[in-house]
């Protein structure tokens, strides 16, 4: 069953600040009521089942194939996961040198955010639009983004060199190629906001999976967060998802992480 989408976290998930809960991803096997218990089945141990609410603040019911969040319950037990807080973010928006100057991930994320954006969805089992993935279906995220970025990247030098830039902020705009400058800025737009969205979606997801409230901008902070604030908060989450005290910061690995680090999210189950 193929899906890219989730409902966000339940209601309660929010409202309980004082015992906040980590969620699992559950794939929907048919169109479901908001409120309906639905038995579910692990992945990882194949004859162990569980009952979980679907959520009801995104509407009257979840499509087929969509991917909700639920509670996981008391004494189910997931994969290794990487031990990641729930209830509030791990430290400031501002705190990107709690780890050093030289930490892997303030660079990442302050040289190419887009880079570090990439490593976060992987360890989360995000796509390269920032939506959750079922299984092994997100070990390409990382590949994904960066082919994206080279791609640009390539595109936007390409362009230089044809509109004759002179290294000095001028163009030398071929009168016979007008359309050359019209298509680079809108290869660009387009580029910021991919990028843009899909930070969006990234840190808005982790919120859901990690039963983190608002603080600012209710309704809007995550918008704000990837509009004005992108490098810090793909650093912030990167931090919150990382857990560097136990695990190195690595310029160069698909998750940022040693190859031997665990994911920071639960495998979706149906």
């Amino acid at each position: 069953m193929n899906s890219n989408y989730t409902t966000g976290p339940t209601e309660n998930a929010f409202k309980d600040y004082e015992n906040p809960m980590r969620m699992i991803r559950v794939v929907a096997p048919s169109n479901l009521p908001a409120g309906y218990e639905l038995q579910v089945q692990s992945k990882d141990s194949p004859g162990e089942t569980f009952f979980v609410t679907v959520p009801s603040h995104q509407g009257s019911y979840v499509q087929e194939g969509e991917i909700f969040l639920a509670p996981i319950p008391p004494g189910y037990k997931t994969e290794e996961l990487i031990d990641v807080p729930t209830g509030r973010w791990k430290d400031g928006l501002f705190d990107f040198w709690s780890y050093g100057f030289f930490h892997p991930h303030f660079w990442c994320a302050m040289c190419c955010k887009e880079f570090a954006m990439a490593q976060v969805m992987q360890r989360l089992r995000l796509s390269w639009l920032g939506d959750p993935l079922e299984g092994d279906r997100a070990l390409s995220t990382f590949r994904t983004v960066v082919t994206i970025v080279c791609c640009y990247v390539l595109f936007d030098f390409s362009m230089d060199m044809l509109m004759g830039f002179n290294g000095q902020g001028e163009y030398y705009y071929s009168t016979s190629n007008p359309i050359l400058p019209i298509l680079k800025n809108v290869v660009a737009l387009l580029f910021a906001i991919w990028s843009t969205f899909a930070l969006y979606k990234t840190r808005r997801n982790v919120r859901s999976e990690f039963s983190i409230p608002e603080q600012h901008c209710h309704g809007y902070e995550d918008c704000m967060c990837a509009v004005f604030c992108g490098c810090c908060s793909v650093a912030q989450i990167a931090r919150h998802t990382g857990n560097y005290e136990t695990y190195s910061s690595m310029f160069c690995t698909e998750t940022g992480l040693p190859n031997h680090a665990p994911f920071a999210a639960p495998m979706t189950v149906q």
